[in-house]
């Protein structure tokens, strides 16, 4: 899948229609949009830059020389400010407007104002600039970008992504024909369900008893990028509950050996592999800056937290699982199963609670893994000892990797994923979509609800929401510099 992608968010679409389609006799009207690049690089993966929206700025009317329902014609004087501030900024200037007529699509009108604009940007700026060019025409989005090295050649546009509750993708192309393979999902969710999904970049990070059941389904199901991300080895005791590997896999690198996997099927799908940990592999992280959405299968809490802070920044889809138990010992000498549940977190920018509201990332729990990371031996006391003589809380909570339990877990990730794409639950007044979760042992679902912050620097206040980076990664030193490579 090539051409690059655009993203906005659910309030910037809104505030956009409602403009665009609210002048008082019928006529075009227009918006600047600020795009912030992402140009990050992954092998193996076609070059595919994300812009996210940053700012609108409606054309009011001292921006316009004259309007009527079928074009529109904007003081060019006006723009060099806006020139200014994309220079400053490093942002990409967009240029937006509607045809309340209906056409679909660009006019030769629409290419010579692009041009234009093109024109005085690059002079203004440089020829590396790029110029966003969007239309709305009955609710739709069309999209397609030009930068001033090549003028008159528009670059492609795989979709435009419109994040909410839910994810709306416009200005995918159709296939001539459905996939065989695909048929019978097509037959459920419609047919723009797949050409969605084929145009989405996806990032599983964990490719063990959650990740890899995740990742083959992803593949199964025809999301068309997948980036597996995982710096362990496939150990024999993983096999009662992975999908995807061999006995000839164990020792070998989890990602790698499921990419190998899943290229084996035949599918279209263009898969990944990154050997390192999100935490400590620059590369990883470029990936996930890379993607549309991210999967969280890993049951390190400092990756976790890294991946909720990442979708505020970039503006991504971010689905985590995880699972939590423990074993009891029966009268009768014999383990038994006295709780064990699988949890799915749905989180997008502005909807959802995040992980540190949902209490599943904490400071104390990441003070616990850091502390048994420098001294395994710590995780063989007990949380009385642990809390008593090293003022740890953490520890005693067990998810015996159950093979059933995992699979369940992950089927639901991909199964929340889809319906954000396609929406088909129904889910009662007591469930939210941002987290719910599976009892295996008393067969129920329910959902937990979040700590009611509203100084949350993630999901409550806005302060990491679309936020530059500046120089470093996600602006952590220890992550490097943007566009450094290890």
């Amino acid at each position: 899948m090539t051409g690059h992608r655009i993203t906005l968010l659910g309030s910037q679409d809104r505030a956009l229609k409602e403009w665009l389609c609210g002048h008082p006799e019928g006529h075009e009207r227009g918006a600047i949009v600020l795009f912030r690049r992402l140009a990050r690089v992954v092998n193996h993966q076609p070059a595919s830059d994300r812009f996210l929206a940053i700012d609108v700025i409606r054309l009011t009317d001292e921006w316009i020389l004259d309007s009527s329902s079928t074009h529109l014609k904007i003081n060019m004087r006006m723009l060099p400010d806006v020139f200014l501030r994309c220079e400053t900024e490093r942002l990409e200037l967009g240029f937006v407007h509607n045809h309340p007529d209906g056409y679909v699509g660009f006019s030769a009108q629409d290419e010579i104002n692009e041009l234009n604009i093109l024109h005085g940007l690059s002079g203004c700026n440089s020829q590396d600039s790029y110029l966003i060019a969007m239309t709305l025409s009955d609710g739709n989005w069309f999209a397609r970008i030009r930068q001033g090295r090549s003028l008159e050649t528009p670059l492609l546009v795989r979709h435009i992504c419109v994040l909410s509750d839910k994810i709306e993708i416009h200005g995918i192309s159709l296939p001539e024909e459905s996939s065989d393979i695909l048929l019978r999902q097509e037959s459920a969710f419609g047919m723009p369900f797949n050409s969605k999904l084929q145009s989405l970049r996806a990032v599983v990070v964990g490719a063990g008893g959650t990740g890899s059941p995740v990742a083959t389904l992803l593949a199964r199901g025809g999301v068309g990028e997948l980036i597996i991300i995982d710096g362990d080895d496939l150990d024999k005791s993983n096999m009662n509950r992975v999908r995807g590997y061999r006995a000839q896999d164990i020792g070998k690198n989890k990602a790698q050996s499921l990419k190998e996997f899943i290229d084996s099927l035949g599918l279209n799908v263009s898969v990944s592999a990154i050997n390192g940990y999100l935490n400590e592999s620059f590369e990883a992280v470029d990936a996930l800056s890379s993607a549309d959405v991210i999967f969280g299968c890993t049951d390190d809490i400092s990756g976790r937290n890294l991946m909720n802070q990442a979708l505020y920044y970039h503006a991504q889809v971010y689905i985590d699982c995880g699972l939590t138990g423990r074993v009891d010992v029966h009268e009768d000498g014999y383990p038994y199963l006295r709780d064990h549940r699988g949890r799915v977190s749905c989180i997008l920018p502005e909807s959802g609670a995040c992980l540190r509201c949902q209490r599943v990332v904490t400071d104390e729990k990441l003070r616990y893994e850091q502390a048994i990371k420098d001294n395994p031996e710590l995780a063989k006391l007990d949380p009385v000892t642990l809390k008593r003589d090293y003022y740890l809380v953490g520890g005693g909570e067990q998810a015996p990797g159950v093979g059933p339990f995992t699979s369940a877990t992950a089927d639901n990730v991909v199964a929340t994923f889809m319906n954000l794409v396609r929406p088909y639950r129904s889910i009662s007044e007591e469930l939210r979509q941002d987290n719910i979760w599976i009892d295996f042992i008393h067969m129920t679902i329910h959902s937990n609800e979040p700590v009611n912050d509203p100084e949350c620097i993630c999901c409550r206040s806005g302060f990491l929401l679309l936020r530059d980076e500046g120089k470093f990664r996600l602006e952590i030193p220890r992550l490097g510099e943007i566009n450094a490579t290890l």
